[in-house]
């Protein structure tokens, strides 16, 4: 790329006016040579430096400009940014005149350049750190970790270096990232992560695309999906696609049930045997399961849209459903306050008494058929959730009505019969509401609920 090509992508990124194919024109010069993005990054501050001295007034310094002088990350993130930008189209053109201010770095000799950085760092504050605009993410739950806890807010350019226990990240942009011990992870923006090394699961629901997560060996983008990254102290790395889809380098894309692996030494990843064993703890606290105890388990990726078909004689399983799903006020389900369920429940329903987003879980027991075993087994559990548990759904007609609404889309529940729970099961929600514990004496059919935890950004529900 010459002088004046990269000028003019400069100046189209500093007037937020990429179009797609200028965006892809500038993640090839970047893939090309990692050094580029910090010399467009050092161009990008320059430039703005110049903008803001000729304004002369720093209180009408746009706030794109204060970031690119501010923020120690932006040339680790710059490249996230182009790649959002491709994903969401181009973007509206600036006025004539602020085209004009933008310029004016193609003419100023380097004595004023120096000079208007130097006054720049007189007129603006350096020290963010406790502006709320840096806020990018929130730790939604840490268990047995001293580094952070549960509640903080995290900021542009933090690193969690976890010596012990597990970490769940929300990111602002509605992405999920649990990350385990041993680790190094580094925020870089309100959509991207670096992972030095540890064990991390990214799932990003809904609409949400974009999400990066750096590597030492390899960019990873979300493209609407759930993925898993190890990372070993060396820098060898190992991505498994569990759901959707991942754009690597190099415009190289993965789909669920894809793996690929790589290290130092390799140019490009090269596909190995699917894996998921190593993931299935972060993939459990990417959905806020604290903790189960007893015969409990997740469903792995590949069960969780086949109830009807996972057999198991030997656990509960524990299915994620939809997430964010609005419950209007009224909605029936069999409770909602702390303390024990049995049947019968025709009676005892209630009703929601405001709107609610939730997640939802089926906990099922569906036995190998023909397993003889499998018949009058006691089964005693805890589920621990980062969150409260706001209703649950016990019986057979409940399950079946709410299934449209809180299942996942084209969810298989064949062989599903005699859903509920037994006469003899007992299910009891704590008073912090957090912990479900059930008991449930195995006859026939399956056994199910449907707990319904607050989501992640209900703030009133928790």
């Amino acid at each position: 790329m010459n002088e004046s090509q990269l000028q003019r992508l400069l100046e189209d990124f500093q007037d937020d006016a990429l179009n797609e194919a200028e965006c892809r024109e500038l993640m090839a010069w970047f893939d090309e040579d990692g050094s580029h993005v910090a010399a467009f990054a050092d161009e990008l501050r320059v430039g703005n430096a110049l903008v803001s001295m000729h304004m002369m007034d720093s209180d009408h310094i746009p706030l794109a400009v204060k970031d690119s002088l501010q923020r120690a990350d932006l040339a680790s993130d710059i490249s996230g940014n182009v790649r959002q930008r491709i994903e969401s189209g181009p973007q509206p053109m600036p006025s004539d005149v602020e085209r004009s201010k933008m310029l004016l770095n193609k003419w100023t000799p380097w004595w004023l350049v120096t000079a208007a950085v130097i006054a720049l760092f007189v007129f603006l504050p350096t020290q963010r750190d406790t502006d709320v605009r840096d806020v990018i993410a929130t730790v939604q739950n840490a268990r047995n970790v001293k580094e952070i806890s549960t509640g903080d807010a995290l900021r542009t350019g933090q690193v969690l270096r976890l010596v012990d226990g597990r970490v769940k990240i929300n990111f602002q942009s509605g992405a999920r990232l649990a990350v385990q011990a041993p680790a190094e992870l580094k925020l870089l923006g309100p959509n991207s992560a670096q992972l030095q090394h540890g064990v991390a699961t990214v799932r990003v629901p809904g609409e949400i695309k974009g999400f990066l997560l750096v590597t030492p060996h390899q960019r990873v983008t979300d493209l609407g999906t759930s993925f898993g990254v190890d990372v070993d102290t060396t820098g060898n790395t190992a991505i498994s696609v569990f759901e959707g889809e991942i754009e690597l380098e190099h415009q190289r894309r993965l789909v669920g049930g894809q793996a690929v692996a790589l290290t130092a030494a390799d140019e490009t990843a090269h596909e190995v045997p699917y894996e998921i064993g190593q993931f299935l703890n972060t993939w459990q606290v990417s959905f806020g399961v604290e903790q189960l105890i007893g015969d409990v388990r997740v469903a792995s990726p590949s069960e969780r849209h086949s109830p009807g078909l996972v057999e198991d004689s030997g656990s509960l399983l524990l299915f994620p459903e939809r997430e964010d799903t609005l419950l209007r006020h009224g909605y029936v389900v069999d409770g909602i306050e702390p303390g024990t369920y049995q049947r019968p429940f025709r009676k005892r329903t209630v009703k929601l008494t405001e709107d609610l987003r939730v997640d939802s879980f089926l906990l099922q027991y569906n036995p190998v058929r023909g397993d003889s075993g499998a018949m009058n087994q006691k089964f005693q559990g805890e589920l621990h959730f980062d969150r409260p548990i706001v209703a649950l759904i016990l019986q057979s007609e409940l399950l079946d009505s709410s299934d449209a609404k809180l299942a996942l889309p084209a969810t298989d529940f064949r062989n599903i019969f005699r859903r509920g729970i037994n006469d003899a099961d007992v299910v009891a929600l704590s008073p912090d509401r957090r912990v479900l514990r059930v008991t449930l004496n195995v006859k026939n059919g399956v056994d199910q609920i449907r707990v319904l935890v607050a989501n992640d950004n209900n703030l009133k529900s928790q």
